[in-house]
């Protein structure tokens, strides 16, 4: 992430524009995570599209004790797919 983030500062890309890619960039890697983190702010009221990315990425919800925090109020939503066997 700080290769991607010196790169664009090298091409003068906004801040604001840096935290989306950040965002969208953590999205991928860790889905489970930012999937937790969209139900949390929908049952707070808010669409994951409208978060500030900035606020998203803080201490209060991408640390792992931040996100910890927010599984303590959520139900994790279980992601569709992997293996299992069923006897």
């Amino acid at each position: 992430m700080l290769g991607l983030l010196q790169l664009m500062a090298a091409s003068e890309v906004s801040e604001q524009e840096m935290y989306e890619v950040a965002l969208k960039v953590n999205s991928i890697w860790f889905p489970q995570t930012y999937i937790d983190l969209a139900t949390y702010f929908k049952e707070q009221g808010q669409e994951w599209n409208e978060v500030d990315p900035k606020l998203a990425l803080s201490n209060e919800y991408s640390s792992s004790s931040g996100y910890r925090k927010v599984l303590s109020k959520v139900e994790p939503v279980q992601s569709s797919g992997g293996g299992g066997c069923s006897v």
